[in-house]
């Protein structure tokens, strides 16, 4: 289960979240590149945790990662080995033809409310 952990400073603990809207017909490409990798990040120093959400329309998902750094998630991103994965293809095509809109950022952890809260 993914933790999602406060941070207590920039440095702490680099959080991305990646949306991405395309249609139905373009989803299951873009989930099989999202889950690609959660499943390679883990050889990547500073990795943390991820996590994959589709919306219930299926038009939407967000990936939610925490890496140790932001540098740490810069060098696995611009890693040239995602270059022979198929899906890295497939995914940044829909993007530059506008099928797929991308939005990655980084944030920080503000607040965590304690397990079985209400908050």
């Amino acid at each position: 289960m993914i933790e999602v952990r406060p941070t207590t400073g920039r440095d702490d603990v680099c959080t991305v979240i990646v949306t991405v809207d395309a249609d139905t017909d373009f989803m299951p490409a873009l989930r099989h590149h999202a889950r690609m990798g959660l499943d390679q990040f883990p050889s990547y120093p500073g990795y943390l945790s991820g996590a994959l959400h589709l919306s219930d329309d299926g038009t939407r998902l967000v990936q939610y990662l925490q890496w140790r750094s932001e540098t740490d998630y810069r060098a696995c991103v611009e890693d040239s080995a995602w270059d022979r994965f198929p899906s890295t293809a497939v995914f940044l095509e829909a993007a530059s033809a506008g099928e797929a809109r991308v939005d990655a950022r980084v944030f920080v952890v503000v607040e965590v409310g304690p397990p079985g809260s209400s908050v």
